[in-house]
C-alpha cells in the first residue's frame, strides 16, 4: 500500500512538472514570436534659437489703423513684436527696444477725437528708422509728408503703407510703396473707393508675417526703396509666397502706378 501511494504521489508530481514545463515553453515561444514594441521617439528638431532683442537708439513705428485695431489682435501682435524686436519705452530711450506700436485712434486722441497729425508730435526728436502703417486713416498722408519736409533725401527713412484707407494718390506720394487688396473690377473710381470702406477693412491673412518681413527689410535696407524696375521684386520679398502682386492700374486713365501694388492670393 505504501509503495502504491508513493507511486501515485510520484506520478502526480511528474504530471505537475510536465505541465509547468509546457507552460514555460509556450510562454517563451509567444514572447519570441511577439513583435517588439517600438518606443515613441519625440521629435528632437528644435526651433532655431532667436537672440533676445537688444536696446537700440533707432526706432521703427508701426501704426495699427482701420481693420487692425481689435484689442485681442493688437495685444497678440504687440506681444510678438516685443518678443522679437523689443518695444520702445515712453521716453524712446536708447536703452529700450526697436518698435513703437501705435493704435488708431486710442494713441492719437486730442481730447476725445483721434488726430493722426499727433504722429508727428509722438515721433518728434526720435531717431526714426522707418514707419509701417496698416489701414492708415484719413489725412495720414499729411502726417507722413511732414517727415520728409525741409529735409535732404539722404535723411529720408522708409515708409511702407499697407492697405491704407486714406487718399491713394496722396499715400503713393509719401510712401516707398502702397499695398492694396484686390477689389472687383469697375470703371467707376467711386465704386472702387467704396469697396475699400473703413467698415469693410478686415485683417489680411498672413499679415503678421508680412509685418515681420517689412521690419526685417527696413533693418537691412535703411534707405527708402526706389520707384524703379526693382521695386516689384522688393515688394514680392516682403509679402512672401502666399500672394501674387501686380501694379495698380487707374481705371479712369488706364495708367499703371509706379509704387502702388495689388495683392491677390496665388491660385
Amino acid at each position: 500500500m505504501v509503495i502504491m501511494k508513493r507511486t501515485r504521489i510520484t506520478a502526480a508530481l511528474l504530471t505537475i512538472l510536465i505541465a509547468l514545463t509546457l507552460t514555460s515553453v509556450t510562454s517563451c515561444s509567444r514572447n519570441k514570436d511577439a513583435k517588439p514594441k517600438t518606443a515613441k521617439v519625440k521629435n528632437s528638431k528644435k526651433e532655431p534659437v532667436r537672440e533676445p532683442p537688444k536696446p537700440t537708439k533707432q526706432k521703427l513705428c508701426v501704426v495699427f489703423g482701420y481693420g487692425y485695431t481689435s484689442e485681442f489682435w493688437v495685444h497678440k501682435e504687440t506681444q510678438h513684436l516685443k518678443d522679437y524686436y523689443g518695444l520702445s519705452d515712453e521716453t524712446n530711450s536708447d536703452q529700450s527696444g526697436l518698435i513703437i506700436p501705435l493704435s488708431w485712434p486710442d494713441d492719437f486722441l486730442v481730447g476725445k477725437t483721434g488726430r493722426i497729425s499727433k504722429l508727428n508730435d509722438i515721433l518728434d526728436g526720435v531717431e526714426v528708422c522707418g514707419i509701417i502703417t496698416l489701414g492708415a486713416p484719413e489725412f495720414a498722408n499729411n502726417a507722413l509728408a511732414k517727415f520728409r519736409e525741409d529735409k535732404e533725401e539722404s535723411e529720408f527713412f522708409p515708409i511702407y503703407s499697407l492697405f491704407p484707407q486714406d487718399d491713394i494718390l496722396a499715400m503713393e506720394a509719401v510712401s516707398d510703396f502702397v499695398l492694396d487688396k484686390a477689389v472687383e473690377a469697375s470703371d467707376n473710381i467711386e465704386e472702387i473707393e467704396n469697396a475699400k470702406e473703413e467698415t469693410k477693412q478686415v485683417i489680411v491673412d498672413g499679415i503678421e508675417q508680412i509685418i515681420d518681413n517689412a521690419i526685417e527689410y527696413i533693418l537691412k535696407n535703411p534707405k527708402p526703396l526706389k520707384a524703379d524696375a526693382e521695386l516689384p521684386t522688393h515688394v514680392n520679398n516682403i509679402i512672401g509666397t502666399k500672394y501674387a502682386i501686380k501694379r495698380y492700374v487707374d481705371p479712369e486713365t488706364g495708367l499703371s502706378s509706379i509704387n502702388h501694388f495689388i495683392i491677390d492670393e496665388r491660385k
